[in-house]
């Protein structure tokens, strides 16, 4: 059996899931994969990193102006809808290589439904209190409570919307995934620490593991 493991994070908008993410893969020796899809994707599809980021775990595709604003305005909604469908297909099968080559942590893009077949997968939903997570958002967008609730509704609607259309599962369903974390509890850096642990005894590996596996 492949020592190779891969820890997915779906996570609530301002919950903490990258810099989560993050830590564990420092923590275990690993490479987390959040943004880096993006940048991946443009460079093997030869689509244009903007253009791939303004569909980014969101549904429909909208992306007006330019000579796909006028596509999009000929073609109508089935247009953006195979845009999205080639983008998610794209980022899906990037997460399935790089899966098969490494031991690595992925934040968002459905990676649990996409690994669902990895024999060496842990699975974590990771939310936290509203409060919070306005408190969150108002510090890295340097807005008011108001602004920071608009950004985390619309934000968790996008999500909601994309996790169901492409996993027809109720995204945050604590029955699809091995764990979940309110990391209003512990905090960013013990939240990363308590899955680590638990990683470690799922897969059972060393807890001072570094480099892949």
């Amino acid at each position: 059996m492949s020592s190779k493991f891969a820890i997915t994070i779906t996570r609530q908008y301002g919950s903490g899931g990258h810099l989560i993410g993050k830590k564990i893969a420092k923590d275990l020796g690993i490479s987390c994969y959040d943004k880096e899809l993006i940048k991946i994707a443009a460079k093997e599809s030869g689509l244009g990193k903007d253009f791939i980021e303004n569909s980014d775990e969101k549904l429909p595709f909208r992306f007006f102006g330019g000579i796909t604003g006028a596509i999009s305005g000929v073609f109508g909604a089935q247009y953006n809808e195979d845009i999205n469908d080639s983008i998610f297909k794209i980022q899906s099968g990037i997460i399935k290589n790089i899966a098969e080559k490494e031991s690595a942590v992925f934040v968002g893009r459905c990676a649990d439904y996409v690994l669902r077949e990895h024999p060496k997968c842990l699975n974590v939903f990771i939310y936290a209190n509203l409060e919070d997570r306005i408190k969150n958002i108002s510090t890295v967008f340097n807005t008011d409570s108001t602004g920071a609730l608009k950004e985390i509704e619309k934000n968790d609607k996008q999500r909601n919307k994309y996790y169901g259309y492409y996993t027809n599962i109720e995204r945050g369903n604590a029955a699809f995934y091995h764990l979940c974390v309110n990391s209003s509890a512990l905090g960013i850096d013990e939240t990363a620490d308590f899955i680590c642990k638990f990683a470690a005894k799922k897969f059972t590996i060393p807890q001072e593991i570094k480099g892949n596996r």
